[in-house]
């Protein structure tokens, strides 16, 4: 039993490889939240959410989970109260039981100065690992069932001897004889009752980690054909697909059924953002764009019908690429390979623009939520004034630790893919109207229009090490893509 208690199965998440929590920032009324759910590695298992307003108007918050579509979506459990932090008063936690796979929502009631509004957060749920027993823990169960098997034992032993006795008669050999039977008898059950409860253990400890509970990143088979047309499939060996049938029902994400990532490794130097077409036959083909010899990283997000958001990994070594030009929604980035002593806040691009990474100076910490915050100049270390939406939002960012284990892909809005927001917008109209930039319309903004050059996006890094940071915008009908690094403890 301690043997299988004390696995430990250490994967990445099926969503944002590697990082598991959601960050969402938006409005619910005149309110305007920041909202992080810390979302447990083990279903059922208990979700930490913090909201954060940024004003003293908000007075009381109550939150509740649901799943984010289909049956039962609609009718939410009794609401449970957060509790002000007592040192900061604009910050509201509660926790809530995340009780089933897929897709979940957080809905979050708040009442204050202004009336009362709602927000609506869709959170993936799915276990990522078995946790270990504390051997302490471990060592007193088995003490504890090995007593309760030896207290069985005597209690029916002392049952068959001394049941049929008068009042102070003497225990004959006989009943003696009797008492040791049914010891005997009551031993052999007793321990086929522990052995059967090793077997289910084990058993289930066996389903706990296979396909059906554990959910690990989707593999992808990848093959160039033709000199550039990359062939991206679910990989035959990956049973999740054969389990989950992912591909069989997927959403456009900010007009996109998929969103590629190519990310040239170890030195992460280049990156390639695309948007392969699909199949007939499921499979997704892109004709890819002039690209350097090496290895490269492959990240690929889809959603799927029920709001679920999904990262498939693989790799392809790549030889040189003569391709065609990007158009429309494609993008590329160059930068410096990445080192251990590679940390940096400002990035000149080749046309001279300047981003710059708006940093306190305080060290970032790993999974202290924060607001990464960038500006947009022009040549001259000017706001620039011909910032256009990319793809409905106001910039993408794709944040990659060095050791290839975390990859995120978040907007102005959070970690929350846009089609999850949707749907969880859909299903409220309380959400919708307190949401103004969860709209469709809002996706089919003039895409020429001048957005701020002001780019924020929430976010916490997951663990401690080096990240390289790819901030991709467009400025003046041009997608640019700007990078940063960082270091976190």
């Amino acid at each position: 039993m301690l043997a299988v208690a004390v696995l430990l199965f250490a994967v990445p998440a099926d969503a944002h490889v590697g990082s598991p929590n959601v960050y969402y920032e938006g409005d619910a009324g005149p309110y305007h939240l920041f909202v992080t759910v810390n979302v447990p590695a083990v279903i059922p298992g208990v979700a930490d959410v913090q909201i954060r307003a940024d004003s003293d108007d908000l007075q009381k918050v109550t939150t509740a989970v649901t799943r984010l579509a289909g049956a039962g979506s609609q009718y939410a459990p009794v609401p449970d109260a957060a509790q002000r932090s007592p040192i900061d008063p604009h910050l509201f936690t509660s926790s809530l039981w995340l009780m089933e796979y897929g897709s979940m929502r957080v809905l979050i009631n708040v009442a204050g100065a202004h009336g009362t509004a709602q927000m609506s957060v869709p959170v993936p749920s799915a276990a990522r690992r078995m946790l270990s027993m504390p051997p302490a823990l471990g060592a007193l169960l088995l003490t504890l069932a090995i007593a309760l098997g030896i207290g069985a034992v005597s209690i029916v032993g002392g049952a068959a001897r001394e049941s049929r006795l008068a009042p102070g008669a003497s225990v004959t050999p006989e009943l003696k004889r009797r008492g040791w039977r049914a010891m005997a008898i009551t031993g052999v059950v007793v321990a086929a009752i522990f052995y059967l409860a090793f077997v289910w253990w084990n058993a289930d400890a066996r389903n706990y980690a296979a396909i059906t509970k554990i959910f690990k990143p989707p593999k992808l088979a990848l093959s160039v054909v033709d000199g550039n047309r990359l062939t991206i499939r679910p990989s035959p060996d990956d049973k999740l697909w054969l389990h989950y049938k992912v591909m069989d029902g997927i959403v456009p994400d900010h007009g996109h059924l998929m969103h590629l990532f190519l990310v040239r490794a170890p030195a992460l130097d280049r990156i390639w953002h695309l948007h392969p077409n699909r199949q007939p036959d499921g499979s997704f083909v892109d004709a890819l764009p002039q690209i350097e010899p090496g290895n490269y990283t492959v990240f690929a997000d889809i959603v799927d019908e029920t709001g679920f958001p999904w990262t498939l990994v693989g790799s392809i070594d790549l030889p040189q690429i003569n391709g065609a030009q990007l158009k429309g929604d494609d993008s590329g980035g160059n930068a410096p390979a990445l080192t251990s002593s590679s940390d940096s806040a400002i990035d000149v691009l080749d046309d001279g623009t300047r981003v710059v990474w708006h940093r306190d100076g305080a060290t970032i910490r790993a999974n202290a939520p924060m607001i990464l915050r960038f500006e947009v100049q022009d040549q001259n270390g000017k706001p620039a004034s011909d910032v256009e939406p990319y793809m409905g939002m106001a910039a993408h960012a794709e944040i990659i630790s060095s050791d290839l284990q975390v990859f995120a892909h978040i907007h102005p809005s959070g970690s929350v893919p846009m089609a999850s927001l949707m749907m969880a917008s859909s299903n409220s109209d309380a959400t919708s109207k307190s949401m103004p930039g969860m709209n469709m319309s809002d996706m089919n903004m003039n895409a020429t229009a001048a957005i701020s050059p002001e780019l924020s996006m929430p976010y916490g890094f997951p663990k401690s090490g080096h990240y390289r940071i790819f901030l991709q915008f467009k400025r003046a009908g041009k997608i640019e893509t700007a990078h940063f690094d960082t270091v976190v403890n």
